[in-house]
């Protein structure tokens, strides 16, 4: 507001002064309480093209090279689906964890997310190459019981390649996810807390409906259009070829400040550093268990229950159920955040998790339900509405700025590693463990962000203690 000096600026002259001068926040000069430029309308409209640009065309992505997953443990066999799952979300974790980061640093959010679905591309590509060498098949079903002998071998490397475009992939993307919330905030005076729940939404509808169609597809490809897997997949590596060189074409870099590249030790550990900070770990359980479900519906669910109860080709329209719904859900929970506060809708996500694995175990023997078993997939559509709208959101507000590449390789960090231990225990038959595993963290996600919510306003209120004797003493 013209002719006075707001709450707001000196509170944003305070942050950046601590970020320059963490020991000395000096007086403030005219210059810090100079009125903000005039931001041009035109803008928050560029950042906005820019965000539709990377949804689309990520969204294509993602769901042509991801959609191979539900089907790893039946169009291959089973050993081989669930090793090449497990390699898979173990490179996610280790390049989450040690590279994507760094990477995002020298290459910064477009160039690495272009590299990461060009990795995406090669993976599907892989797999329908591993597809095709299956020896044998079930009678019934048409799940794989025997596989050529390179069909391991080809499945594990598409695999640690998808792995590692997957790591770079999602830190790029959340990096870029908060610097357009912050940017599009700004230029219109909303509240940041808000445009993020807003674009999360957005983005959630788009993301999770385009996986929707490319699921349906599979399935009308092979019941209706009579195409074997491996010739579907291949069409699916084509589609991921196309949205990477669209977005390469299109999309622009959203930084507003030149990257810097020295301290590139320090880029690669950002993730491990902010695990010093409580919040970060109180705020997995979401991802922990998502993480776990995702295993437990690809490895177990699909084969031992849909499968069983359908057969291999109703996988696809199973997972188009799963994905529309939870496209549907995200943007409804986008605005149920933005007017009753995360909270809710994070314990909403949890009890979703909770009974699909108590559910799939506990309560008669679901193989024999019928269409009954996509009760499972309604479920962890809920569940994954959660995770990819309101979840995310959350760590954009807890962790904005530059802090954003790091928490986003932290989601992926811990949800791949639920994952993985997930089809490494279905690999090895230890299936049991692996849903303790889920309930567990099911139980955990709402008291996990209470406390986390609670030491956000511990740290927040400390902070402007310390701050306001400097503010008083200065003017």
């Amino acid at each position: 507001m013209t002719g006075h000096i707001s709450r707001v600026h000196i509170m944003g002259w305070l942050v950046s002064r601590a970020c320059e001068r963490p020991n000395d926040l000096g007086s403030p000069s005219k210059e810090d309480f100079a009125e903000p430029a005039v931001v041009s309308p035109l803008e928050p409209k560029r950042y906005r093209r820019e965000f539709a640009i990377m949804t689309w065309m990520l969204s294509l992505n993602h769901a042509a090279v991801t959609t191979p997953i539900l089907y790893a443990s039946s169009v291959l066999t089973n050993a081989s689906g669930q090793a090449g799952n497990a390699v898979l979300y173990g490179a996610t974790l280790i390049c989450s964890l040690f590279f994507s980061t760094l990477i995002f640093g020298l290459l910064g959010s477009k160039r690495g997310l272009s590299l990461s679905m060009g990795l995406y591309s090669v993976y599907v590509l892989l797999f329908a190459i591993a597809a095709a060498l299956c020896d044998e098949k079930h009678e019934e079903n048409g799940s794989c019981i025997r596989g050529g002998h390179l069909q391991l071998p080809i499945n594990l490397v598409g695999a640690l390649v998808g792995g590692l475009g997957a790591g770079i992939l999602w830190t790029c993307q959340g990096a870029f996810f908060s610097e357009v919330c912050a940017r599009v905030a700004a230029a219109e005076g909303d509240d940041m807390p808000k445009v993020t729940a807003e674009l999360a939404g957005s983005f959630a509808l788009v993301f999770l409906a385009m996986e929707a169609v490319v699921r349906a597809s599979a399935t009308i490809l092979t019941k209706h259009a009579h195409l074997d897997y491996p010739a579907v997949f291949l069409i699916f590596a084509g589609l991921a070829v196309a949205s990477t060189v669209i977005f390469q074409l299109l999309a622009k870099e959203t930084e507003s400040e030149p990257r810097r590249t020295g301290d590139l030790c320090g880029k690669a550990l950002s993730a491990l550093r902010q695990w010093t900070d409580p919040q970060t770990w109180f705020l997995q359980c979401t991802n922990l268990t998502f993480g776990f479900a995702a295993a437990w519906l690809g490895g177990h669910i699909g084969r031992e229950i849909l499968t069983e109860a359908l057969s291999s080709e109703f996988i696809g329209y199973a997972g188009a159920l799963l994905s529309a719904l939870a496209s549907g859900l995200s943007l409804v929970l986008g605005q149920v955040a933005r007017r009753m506060g995360k909270g809710p809708v994070v314990a909403l996500g949890s009890m979703a998790f909770l009974f699909l694995g108590i559910l799939s175990q506990y309560v008669g023997k679901p193989a024999t339900w019928g269409w009954g078993v996509l009760v499972f997939y309604l479920l962890m559509g809920l569940g994954r509405a959660v995770y990819e709208s309101t979840n995310k959101a959350i760590f954009a507000d807890f962790f904005p700025g530059e802090k954003s590449a790091g928490a986003f390789a932290n989601v992926f960090v811990f949800g791949t590693s639920a994952s993985t231990v997930a089809f490494t225990l279905g690999a090895v038959g230890k299936a049991s463990e692996e849903l303790y595993l889920l309930l567990t963290f099911a139980v955990l996600t709402m008291p996990g962000y209470l406390t986390a919510c609670v030491i956000k306003r511990h740290l927040e209120k400390r902070e402007q203690e310390t701050a306001s004797p400097s503010v008083e003493a200065s003017v």
